[in-house]
């Protein structure tokens, strides 16, 4: 009895030996799967599709308005109101500033009171003419009689016609005491102040209408030919960073400059909530060509090779390297034009010591820049 114990304690030892030597053995292989995972290249990859594929121009530019005025009063006199301040909005007919009245009201009135003695006269010497040309006909009078009459009656309707014509100037300069806005806009300068004494020569306001503002850019001479009138410019500036302007151009310029060999174009677009302000620097991409439906592959996919582009197509988690056929190309994407099929997938992340035939692991989501 005493001799069987001993030799249960050593199957049991070599019992539990095997049990820890077969779990060591599991546990090395699930080990060496993870680290056979993890040493297998992580890609992101993008789905080849149709799409529109654009080829544009980069140029800088400046952003000017749709119109600027430079206003001036038109009637002397001392200035009694200005309402308005530098960056406000005034609506088109706006007070901008106001002269005193008070001279142009008096004038009114004088030109009044001219034009109802003008208009007694006339009628006076249009019965005297009436009566001259009864009593000539009566042969009571001579015919230089009826020539005075005559005569009169002309001098009465000429200082008439003088009479409503300083009536009207009388108006209009009361009425050009209100210096109004001629368009909707922003005030971006006063020059003047109340109290003091302005004229037809001083200019006192500078008014632009941003509502719609324009970009000129220059443009190589080589693409004249691709750009029309109708394109489509997408506009962005350092002031309103991470946020595109779409414009259109408006204006082609017939000549191109003999010292940079480059011709000028006019970028008009809408601006709203005044978010675009002259002055700013404004980087344009200019449409210069589209195809509508291309097989489009991202720009990040493409490695340049000895005699063509190549990418690396990713079918059953295997990397293939494949050469490709390009057509125009944009910023983000490239047209295809040979060497993939719709829906095919190529690798936009991990391209670095990828090889032909490297088995990989697809990160989760797919990239998707655009044109």
């Amino acid at each position: 009895m005493k001799s069987f114990a001993p030799a249960l304690c050593i199957a049991i030892i070599l019992l539990l030996s095997g049990v820890s030597s077969c779990r060591d053995e599991q546990g090395t292989s699930e080990a060496s799967e993870e680290q056979a995972l993890t040493r297998m290249p992580e890609v992101m990859v993008a789905q080849i599709s149709r799409r529109p594929v654009y080829k544009t121009y980069t140029a800088v530019g400046g952003i000017s308005p749709r119109e600027v005025s430079r206003i001036g009063p038109k009637v002397s006199g001392r200035i009694k109101d200005i309402p308005v301040d530098e960056g406000d909005f005034v609506e088109k007919g706006g007070l901008l500033m106001l002269i005193d009245p008070f001279d142009y009201e008096r004038a009114l009135e004088h030109a009044q009171s001219q034009l109802g003695q003008a208009r007694a006269s006339l009628e006076r010497a249009e019965r005297d003419l009436t009566r001259m040309e009864e009593l000539y006909r009566a042969t009571a009078v001579t015919e230089q009689n009826l020539q005075d009459a005559v005569t009169a009656r002309d001098l009465a309707r000429f200082q008439y016609n003088q009479a409503v014509t300083a009536r009207s100037i009388a108006k209009r300069n009361l009425r050009e005491c209100r210096l109004e806005a001629p368009f909707s806009g922003v005030v971006t300068a006063v020059t003047a102040n109340e109290g003091e004494l302005t004229g037809p020569q001083m200019q006192a306001f500078v008014m632009m209408d941003m509502s719609t503002i324009k970009v000129e850019v220059d443009l190589p001479e080589e693409i004249y030919s691709l750009i029309r009138t109708g394109n489509s410019g997408t506009i962005t500036v350092d002031a309103v960073p991470g946020q595109s302007f779409e414009g259109t151009i408006t204006k082609i310029y017939p000549t191109i400059d003999p010292v940079s060999r480059t011709f000028m174009v006019t970028i008009s677009l809408e601006n709203p909530g005044l978010k675009l302000r002259s002055g700013m620097t404004a980087r344009s991409r200019v449409v210069q060509m589209v195809r509508n439906d291309a097989l489009a592959v991202p720009g990040d996919a493409l490695i340049r090779g000895e005699d063509s582009y190549i990418v690396y197509r990713v079918r059953d988690d295997i990397a293939e390297r494949c050469p490709v056929s390009l057509g125009i190309g944009g910023d983000a994407l490239f047209e295809v034009t040979g060497g993939l099929s719709e829906g095919d997938r190529v690798v936009l992340r991990g391209l670095a010591g990828l090889k032909s035939g490297t088995r990989v692991r697809i990160a989760n989501g797919e990239g998707s820049p655009e044109s």
